[in-house]
């Protein structure tokens, strides 16, 4: 008499959380984690996302977000916008994998919007929705290869570090008329003064993140600073409605080699910087830490910085204007 095994199928075994999915999404994932983020990321950015997740009513925002904002922006993505590749827009397909190669992605979905008469580069992922980085059609005839290269990375970061929800819910706070407004608004209870507090906090730190993987992904990170001052002047205008013409590379240039000079203990910066201005000081200070070599082990570490990522969270913190604290 033959035994009857009962036969499971392996699929039911595949976890197939959103979590799961990210982990999955970076392919040395372990290597780069420190205390449940990547390595490059701010920890201040983490640390606020982890603060808005325990506010009143946001749980209830993101859930719409995920369940029909998102879905509404992904399905119009497929439907009208053309989709990045080998054959079509090839140069911007080189550029997406080199960007997704130096920070261990897979390589994301990229469109092109051209239904959208704006300059504007973001990203778009959740549960159910595999991620999407779009650039408009006028960003992409305005911009230069290096321009191209610093965007796209920042929204592989954006990816990568779980920043799109947030996106999209600091689309709700009404903060200037510029910013971004998806295809479909499914949430129509007010924002208490908490959550909006955090997340007007949160894009600040988000920034910072966001900047730094840029650098990973540039030819030369050093240019960093040169390259997004081109494309400010050249009158871009960011995700969040912010925008500032006639930059002064040489000025901000400066800047960042006299706070460089400044050791962590007597660090100061001047009170009358824009937000924008402080962003791009704040993540130049990557440059001097040793976690941006570890990414990117082919960029010769000309002046052998020592400086760890927790002390160069310190002097980013004490830049973007909160006093060193984390």
């Amino acid at each position: 008499m033959s035994e009857i095994t009962e036969k499971i199928n392996p699929l039911l075994q595949i976890d197939t959380g959103f979590r799961s999915y990210l982990n999955a999404y970076t392919r040395s994932y372990q290597n780069h984690m420190v205390d449940g983020s990547l390595d490059y990321a701010y920890e201040s950015d983490f640390a606020v996302r982890q603060k808005i997740m325990g506010l009143s009513g946001s749980s209830k925002l993101f859930k719409a977000i995920n369940s029909q904002d998102i879905s509404a922006e992904a399905k119009h993505l497929f439907m009208k916008c053309n989709q990045v590749g080998p054959l079509k827009y090839p140069e911007i397909y080189d550029i997406v994998k080199k960007c997704a190669e130096r920070l261990e992605l897979i390589v994301p979905i990229v469109f092109i919007r051209e239904d959208l008469d704006r300059a504007l580069a973001y990203s778009i992922a959740s549960e159910i929705i595999e991620p999407c980085i779009v650039l408009t059609k006028r960003l992409v005839d305005m911009c230069s290869m290096d321009e191209l290269t610093m965007l796209i990375g920042c929204e592989c970061g954006r990816i990568q570090n779980n920043h799109c929800t947030y996106n999209m819910a600091y689309t709700y706070l009404n903060v200037n008329r510029n910013v971004y407004k998806p295809i479909e608004r499914s949430y129509n209870q007010p924002i208490g003064n908490q959550l909006y507090s955090a997340l007007v906090q949160w894009v600040k730190y988000a920034d910072v993140t966001a900047n730094r993987a840029a650098m990973i992904c540039l030819d030369k990170p050093g240019r960093y600073l040169d390259i997004a001052s081109g494309l400010l002047n050249k009158g871009y205008m960011d995700f969040y409605g912010r925008a500032q013409k006639e930059f002064d590379f040489n000025d901000i240039s400066s800047k960042a080699q006299s706070i460089h000079a400044s050791s962590s203990r007597t660090l100061k910066v001047e009170g009358q910087l824009t937000e924008l201005e402080r962003a791009l000081l704040a993540s130049n200070e990557f440059l001097y830490c040793h976690t941006l070599y570890s990414w990117r082990k082919d960029v010769v570490d000309i002046e052998k910085h020592a400086q760890s990522g927790q002390i160069c969270d310190v002097r980013t913190s004490v830049i973007i204007g909160n006093g060193g604290q984390l």
